[in-house]
């Protein structure tokens, strides 16, 4: 019975993995003027996680996917090597705000082990990201962070994204090391 009730926790929190992770490279695609990046998300298309293993540590306040994680939801993909969902717990025994039960918050996922998230038109990669659920924050962080789309490729080693302002940062690798750049490619004229 425990196994079924992991189980059906585990995706419960897929749902919230899949939105929190792949709603990161939204604001890139809103700062290219509008255009249909295919990283919209809507509720009404499944989510589907896979990895080698799901651990689900009720008493610790977390879910573990391990080995060849991979988040799909329509056009957008995120893979990594280990996915953690961090989630508020009450401390009181026998407590309804379990993971496997669905009715747990959400407070931080931790993407290891390389980030790629891939949609039609952009991707984004780094060695480590953080999604804070509560202040909506991304970070995605690694001796090489890019961000690309059509060719124009912006790099770094810690691109930080506010979801609630849209605003995004990237920075270089600190004293005496790479700093941002970026590379765009000039638009083809159409033959009019």
């Amino acid at each position: 019975m425990r196994k079924a009730s992991t189980v059906r926790g585990a995706a419960n929190v897929a749902l919230v993995i899949a939105l929190g992770l792949m709603t990161t490279v939204v604001p890139a695609g809103a700062q290219s003027g509008g255009r249909d990046t295919g990283l919209q998300l809507t509720g009404d298309q499944p989510v589907q996680i896979e990895g080698d293993e799901l651990e689900v540590l009720e008493d610790q306040g977390r879910a573990v996917f391990t080995g060849n994680v991979r988040v799909v939801q329509g056009p957008t993909i995120l893979r990594t090597g280990k996915l953690v969902i961090h989630y508020a717990t009450d401390g009181s025994a026998g407590s309804s705000s379990s993971i496997t039960s669905g009715a747990s918050q959400i407070e931080r996922l931790e993407a290891t082990g390389g980030v790629n998230i891939q949609s039609e038109k952009q991707v984004a990669t780094g060695d480590r990201g953080v999604y804070d659920m509560g202040t909506e924050v991304l970070e995605l962080t690694g001796k090489r962070v890019t961000l690309s789309e059509d060719g124009n490729v912006a790099t770094g080693c810690k691109l930080t994204v506010a979801m609630k302002t849209g605003r995004a940062k990237l920075e270089g690798c600190g004293s005496g090391g790479a700093r941002p750049t970026i590379l765009l490619q000039p638009r083809s004229k159409t033959g009019n």
